[in-house]
């Protein structure tokens, strides 16, 4: 008789007779040797992130002969560092209304301001290298002005985290999978689990020194693919952004058509002021903006381009809105996801705002001192400080422009000018014209 532990024993057994034996087996003595437990020479993390780097020729969508998709782009600004004595302030009293609609959920109490959402058809081909977008439809709920609209063109930042190095803002910051990301930044192996139906490995990652352009943040990685399925990440404290004080960014790829993952969800948001926060309460009460983007991705086309006349010409974005895409009927069909509720209430209020005279009034005042001129229907006049100037061959110069309006046409602007110089005692005046694709 043998057990686990004990001193094998053996025992007499009477044949063919019903009998009783009670076995006792003695205890053996083992002597174990010193055990002594070493963990593995690298970082659990850093394996991880070689299989990432070996399989990113793999999983980055720069290797497609080309693909296509739909695009929902969503951007709001928000007025933060809102306190009591900005909303008491007398310009404000004909607009009180505005805010009942303060956020203080977030570090600094912020009232939305703008949103405008946009819907198109996005193209891309490897070989020669060529991208189309084609804006099917877009909605404004705020200002609507060229200016804006170019100020608004940096939330459209293309981060492919994939590439080395990523820009931001015109900076550029290592991406946490960079070939050489070690050098870079401290990697910690943190969790694993599924998201959706694949099992994936959670790196967290910080960078080794501050002040670096470099993030923090984490990324999920597919167990068996080795790509990026989510990320999040914000710029690492220190790193110098000029009027940025805040960028964080998080995104989802889903695997398309068994050929590659593809970014589907991508969300962005930056805190922008003037003057850096100090982290201490009332010591920065100057007002900045939030400015969020969310873009959704969808009905991808992989490895089927259209024929080489499609590409032919520079990278351009063409405006070809839908029938109807300027209806609110047309949006409930088409956005990708629902609006919130603090979405659809920056509508209202805009809308709101837009029946106050007083309001239009506020915003001519500040579309001249942005832009130099002055909107009067059809036509805009300036820019304002060119009317008057001194040189010495004209002496004092009187000139007078004006340009067409967005009210006009969106798609041509002509300009003219009339202009006198009391010196040389001419007339001078100039015709120009844009067109805009």
């Amino acid at each position: 008789v043998s057990s686990v532990g004990y001193i094998p024993a053996a025992f007499a057994v009477k044949k063919d007779q019903e009998q009783r034996i009670d076995i006792a087996l003695e205890p053996s003595q083992v002597q174990l040797q010193e055990v002594v437990i070493k963990p593995s020479d690298e970082n659990p993390a850093h394996t991880i992130l070689r299989r990432v780097i070996a399989n990113k020729p793999a999983n980055n969508r720069e290797k497609l002969e080309a693909y296509d998709y739909e695009a929902y782009n969503k951007i709001e600004f928000d007025l933060n560092n809102i306190t009591q004595e900005f909303t008491e302030k007398k310009l404000f009293k004909p607009f009180a209304f505005i805010f009942d609609n303060i956020d203080s959920t977030d570090a600094k109490p912020y009232l939305p301001i703008f949103m405008t959402e946009t819907l198109s058809e996005v193209y891309y081909r490897q070989k020669p290298q060529s991208k189309r977008e084609l804006i099917r439809g877009t909605k404004v709920s705020g200002i609507e002005n060229e200016s804006v609209s170019q100020f608004m063109g940096d939330m459209y930042q293309n981060v492919n985290i994939y590439d080395n190095f990523l820009v931001i803002f015109g900076k550029n910051f290592i991406s946490p999978i960079a070939d050489g990301g070690k050098t870079w930044y401290d990697y910690y192996l943190t969790d694993s689990a599924f998201i959706g139906k694949e099992w994936c490995y959670k790196l967290e990652f910080r960078p080794k020194r501050v002040q670096e352009l470099a993030f923090q943040g984490e990324i999920w990685i597919n167990d068996t693919t080795y790509a990026v399925r989510k990320a999040e990440a914000g710029i690492a404290e220190g790193a110098n952004l000029n009027f940025v004080q805040g960028f964080w960014v998080r995104q989802e790829y889903e695997q398309v058509e068994k050929e590659v993952w593809m970014l589907t969800r991508d969300e962005l948001v930056v805190d922008l002021n003037v003057i850096r926060d100090t982290g201490k309460p009332n010591k920065n009460q100057v007002q900045g903006f939030y400015g969020r983007r969310t873009a959704t991705y969808q009905d991808f086309t992989i490895n089927r381009p259209k024929e080489p006349e499609f590409y032919e010409g520079p990278e351009q974005v063409i405006v070809a809105p839908d029938t109807n895409s300027d209806s609110d009927a047309y949006w409930v069909e088409r956005r990708h996801e629902p609006l919130t509720k603090k979405e659809a209430t920056i509508y209202h209020m805009v809308d709101t705002m837009k029946t106050i005279p007083r309001f239009r009034t506020y915003i001519d005042i500040i579309n001249t001192v942005v832009t130099g001129y002055y909107p009067a229907g059809d036509v805009e006049l300036g820019p304002y400080f060119t009317t008057y100037s001194y040189n010495p061959v004209e002496g004092h110069r009187m000139r007078f422009g004006l340009r067409t309006s967005n009210q006009w046409s969106r798609w041509v602007e002509l300009e003219t000018y009339a202009a006198y110089g009391f010196t040389d005692g001419q007339v001078k005046f100039g015709l120009g014209g844009k067109t805009f694709i």
